[in-house]
């Protein structure tokens, strides 16, 4: 049961007497003014963070689900308590309206969301997306503002760790990369303040994004060495792996700098423990006409001559287009489409885009996630195609749109019939264990889906909430006008969200009180809160 305010308060000022006489009144001001019961591995991060930050920072790594955003809103509220006026917040722009909504609902704490014409000069807790921080006028603006009290980075490993997003495909370090250039402008910006870095995976792939995390909190670069001695030292061969004979020294470096609990350790102080997941596979076999297309379009993308996908970008596009092959028969048709029209272009005489196409294979361009419009790749010899036979370009035109028939021509869908029996079971539950979100990475996939599911379930337009990173259908429009109405009329004017952080929280808004089935791009795996959830499909497995 929920800790009565006064026995909270108790526990907290009892904490005074565990503390050196110089720390006698760390946590308990932000025990005072908070709104949560933390846990006791959330009270341990928030004092490991608070000693730390002093020389330097540290990385809270809790598992997903564990809190990290209330034990960095303890960590903002204990430093605003003891004379701090400076907090700058860098985290993914889809992440705005959570953070500056949990920081005043459980904290008190009024953060300002961070645009071009905002004065950084004064105090305040300020939240700025990644991509404003590391792009040129962002970097332009934060550089020239005064040194923080403390600069808090949320999902640090995205671009801060991810050093192998700065190499090139021949393995040479590519500094006007957008990654390199976005990592390289944000550890400008918090050069001169504390750290703190919140990530719920600090490795994904190699521990060289553990090397990357951990010079943004150790000022003088000794605790893991430089780069290749890291590697030398700690490395196994395959770069993913510790050496065995270094691992206990690998940890006890680590843990002066890491803080993290796993989900089995923090279970059962828990006053609701996690849900236990049960998961349900639902397997199916392509039909043999579905069989074949795919063999063909796969046999097609291995041939070593293609014009439609060259140059440097060769296995990215391909990469991406069996994304697509993966995700439906009309992500595949998409697709193809796609090809087609390259192909037509290149017989017209204009010069292949590789950049364009490979924006057109993602589908989904999100505006509030992109780099700033001056960090663009620049071509270079690489980037050279070669000219184009006419013939050649005309077979392999014939041979795409031939795929591209046969694909509209396909009688049956074997994966999304799979689907249809899936949200038939989960309708069948009582009306309040019903809703469910459905992830797919593809924009076409998603459309799909929605009539796919108003066709064969008794699901009507109004139970569908579609989610994606530009939500500007009517559909939306709708959700906004009743979001503003219902919720935004009660904010005050300086705690409203921009427009795009308010269609997000409005779509939220009606899958909670409205709809049954949410149907989400990749932009909805992001910094949404979707606890009201019953079941999560995954509809795409392209890895």
């Amino acid at each position: 049961m929920p800790m009565h305010p006064i026995h909270r308060r108790y526990y907290a000022e009892d904490l005074v007497r565990l503390r050196r006489a110089g720390e006698r009144w760390r946590q308990v001001a932000s025990q005072r003014r908070g709104r949560v019961d933390p846990n006791p591995h959330q009270i341990d991060a928030v004092m490991f963070a608070l000693k730390r930050i002093p020389q330097g920072g540290c990385i809270l790594a809790d598992e997903v689900g564990l809190g990290k955003t209330i034990e960095a809103g303890l960590v903002i509220a204990q430093l605003l308590a003891e004379g701090a006026e400076r907090v700058l917040v860098v985290l993914p722009r889809p992440l705005l309206g959570q953070w500056q909504n949990e920081l005043f609902t459980l904290f008190g704490i009024e953060a300002m969301e961070v645009a071009s014409s905002s004065d950084l000069t004064g105090a305040g807790v300020f939240l700025v997306g990644r991509e404003h921080a590391g792009g040129e006028k962002g970097f332009d603006q934060l550089r020239k503002a005064p040194p923080f009290d403390l600069c808090l980075i949320d999902e640090a490993h995205e671009d801060i760790a991810g050093l192998q997003r700065r190499f090139d495909r021949d393995g040479i370090y590519d500094p006007e990369s957008p990654h390199a250039r976005t990592a390289h402008r944000v550890r400008e910006i918090i050069a001169a303040s504390p750290v703190l870095l919140l990530t719920a995976t600090p490795i994904q792939n190699s521990l060289s994004e553990l090397w990357g995390l951990v010079q943004y909190v150790d000022p003088s670069g000794t605790l893991l060495g430089d780069k290749p001695t890291f590697d030398k030292v700690f490395c196994a061969r395959d770069g993913r792996t510790v050496v065995v004979e270094q691992a206990e020294e690998l940890k006890r470096r680590l843990n002066t700098v890491v803080q993290r609990t796993l989900r089995r350790q923090a279970q059962e102080f828990l006053d609701k423990p996690f849900v236990g997941r049960r998961a349900q596979l639902f397997e199916y076999t392509m039909s043999t006409a579905e069989r074949a297309l795919y063999d063909d379009v796969t046999d097609y993308l291995l041939r070593p001559r293609l014009y439609a996908f060259q140059g440097r970008s060769r296995q990215l596009l391909l990469l991406g287009f069996h994304r697509r092959m993966a995700s439906s028969t009309a992500a595949l048709a998409a697709s193809l489409e796609r090809v087609a029209e390259r192909l037509r272009d290149m017989l017209g005489g204009e010069r292949p885009d590789d950049d364009v196409f490979a924006r057109d294979l993602e589908e989904e361009p999100e505006p509030d996630t992109q780099p700033d419009a001056t960090d663009t790749h620049e071509p270079d010899a690489t980037d050279a195609h070669d000219d184009p036979d006419p013939h050649a370009v005309r077979d392999e035109l014939a041979a795409v749109e031939g795929f591209i028939a046969r694909a509209h021509a396909l009688p049956h869908d074997s994966k999304a019939a799979s689907l249809v029996n899936a949200v038939r079971l989960v309708l069948d539950r009582p009306p309040d264990r019903r809703r469910m979100v459905i992830f797919t990475e593809s924009l076409t996939t998603q459309d799909y889906l929605r009539r796919l599911l108003l066709d064969q379930t008794e699901l009507r337009d109004e139970d569908i909430t579609l989610f994606r990173g530009t939500n500007d259908s009517p559909r939306a429009a709708q959700a906004l006008a009743r979001w503003r109405e219902e919720v935004g009329a009660t904010l005050p004017p300086d705690r409203r969200p921009s427009p795009s952080v308010a269609a997000r929280l409005a779509l939220v808004h009606e899958f909670e009180t409205a709809s049954t089935v949410m149907i989400a791009s990749e932009a909805g795996a992001k910094g949404l809160n979707l606890q009201v959830c019953d079941t999560v499909v995954n509809y795409d497995l392209p890895w």
